[in-house]
């Protein structure tokens, strides 16, 4: 056998190329670099008739864990915790079949129909004005889609009428004849949903098509009522598309849409979080693409439009956002998540903070059932590992986003063992730090400050699990596979120990900022 001599030199070299090591992990925050005012409405939540989203989910008529509205109490008291600032309805793909007056008046008299996109027979049990009720038990603003491929604008225009009218009309009498006599104010309306997408049913792969079709819903939706917000498609994955959508609609539209789904690459446990850092800088070269493409403010309106154009620069609607696993057919949407995807969602959410100047609203796609953060079957419910950092971020979250960098061991190429992100109250003087660990180690971290002085440490969130392929289940609903430790700490520090594959979020004072 050959003899082998190794030198000094050679050892040093092969332990800083190791990629679990580090001189020195640190995180640096500065608090005079904003990346932009945070949004309440990127807390938002989706529910589609796809699926046990909403009949068996939210919505179970008959069963001893339901309310008389049908309203599935165990599942809401988990909305509730989650406290989503938006809920997105009906779909979804399944919009392009979805014709919305099949959904109200008397139960008995609704016109149950086949889901000609996702199977089975939709009742129409829940419907407009049960998403209202449901919204109002959340607390949290409607987002409506319309149906543009199969639906009219007339149709589209009476169902604005339906939910907003306060005058002597035919819809708004109808909505006061269902037992509802005020108007449900539903400010948010999206223009169909991935119409570009032909194997999906839909019918608008020409985006010159999209635009001269929808211009006719806006017209007459905003005539109706001038005070709503509108949402149009874009192609996440087609700057092109989504260019001639914004020229065409500019001045009548408010938000674009933006839809990611990340997953892992087989045996690649580490893939889904360099996707989401490829999601981070796509989010930002979509919203450069879109201020690049459509100017902040509008010029030469015309008058005869009868309505006023948009007051504000379009933002980005990420209205679908979460973590697609393929893990049944045919579409593996039923997904039983790890705490790898607690912590993935994490960086997702760190990501949308990254973007705080751009996104105006975002939905997890879905709230039950499907790719979704609670499950349940007809005796009880879980909270999914995604729960825990959705319910977190909303919770603690502040106002502003602000820069934060790492500097941690390398895990796989490119990939950092720790995703950070940053917010700021500078009315309240408070920061909270927002830690993602995803190295099994712990690792001894400093923290550095500029464009602010820290006061104290006021108190950490610490979410971890058993293991990373840990998860919640429908036959163990008491085992709860997550721990979240909340300790106060109150005394100054520069360095925080951060668990092995962990999610940590630091609340600090500020003396100054």
């Amino acid at each position: 056998m050959r003899k082998i001599k190794i030198s000094i030199i050679s050892l040093l070299a092969i332990a800083f190329c190791s990629p679990l090591f580090s001189q020195e992990n640190e995180i640096t925050i500065d608090a005079s670099k904003s990346l932009g005012e945070i949004n309440p409405f990127v807390y938002g939540q989706f529910i589609e008739y796809m699926g046990r989203c909403i009949d068996g989910g939210i919505y179970e008529e008959n069963s001893p864990l339901s309310d008389a509205r049908g309203f599935r109490t165990d599942v809401l008291e988990k909305a509730k915790e989650l406290a989503p600032t938006l809920l997105r309805f009906p779909g979804g793909t399944v919009i392009k079949t979805f014709h919305w007056e099949d959904g109200i008046g008397p139960k008995e008299q609704r016109k149950a129909k086949k889901n000609l996109i996702w199977g089975g027979i939709n009742p129409y049990h829940f419907g407009t004005c049960e998403f209202i009720e449901y919204c109002r038990e959340l607390n949290c603003e409607p987002v409506l889609v319309i149906n543009i491929s199969t639906g009219t604008p007339d149709e589209a225009a009476n169902w604005v009428e339906y939910c907003n009218g306060t005058e002597n009309t035919y819809y708004a009498n109808l909505r006061r004849s269902h037992g509802y006599p005020e108007p449900f104010n539903v400010k948010y309306w999206a223009l169909g949903n991935e119409e570009a997408a032909e194997p999906d049913a839909g019918r608008h792969q020409n985006p010159h098509k999209y635009v001269e079709d929808v211009w006719h819903f806006i017209k007459l939706m905003k005539l109706t009522d001038p005070s709503i917000k509108l949402i149009a498609n874009g192609e996440s994955g087609n700057k092109e598309w989504t260019k001639t959508a914004l020229k065409g609609l500019d001045g009548a539209i408010d938000y674009i849409s933006y839809h990611a789904y990340v997953g892992t690459n087989g045996p690649s446990p580490y893939s889904i979080f360099q996707k989401i850092q490829g999601q981070d800088t796509w989010m930002r070269e979509f919203a450069e693409m879109v201020k690049a493409t459509v100017p902040d403010t509008v010029q030469n309106w015309k008058k005869w439009y009868r309505f006023p154009h948009r007051t504000a620069p379009v933002k980005i609607a990420l209205d679908e956002w979460g973590i697609w696993e393929q893990q049944e057919p045919p579409y593996g949407t039923t997904n039983t998540y790890e705490w790898r995807h607690g912590l993935a969602t994490a960086c997702f959410l760190n990501a949308i903070l990254h973007n705080a100047e751009h996104i105006g609203m975002a939905n997890w796609a879905q709230m039950v059932n499907i790719l979704a953060p609670i499950m349940t079957n007809s005796q009880t419910s879980v909270k999914q590992t995604v729960f825990f950092p959705l319910k977190e971020y909303r919770k603690q979250s502040l106002k502003e986003s602000v820069q934060a960098k790492a500097q941690s061991p390398i895990i796989e190429k490119g990939l950092q063992s720790i995703n950070v992100s940053a917010t700021v109250d500078r009315d309240k003087k408070l920061m909270t730090v927002n830690i993602v660990n995803i190295n099994p180690q712990a690792l001894k971290t400093k923290l550095r400050f500029s464009g602010c002085k820290i006061g104290k440490l006021l108190n950490t969130t610490v979410m971890t699990a058993t293991s990373l392929d840990a998860k919640n289940k429908l036959d163990s609903p008491d085992k709860n596979v997550v721990q979240t430790k909340y300790t106060d700490i109150n005394k100054k520090t520069e360095e925080i120990k951060l668990q092995g594959e962990s999610i940590t979020i630091c609340k600090f004072e500020l003396s100054d900022i």
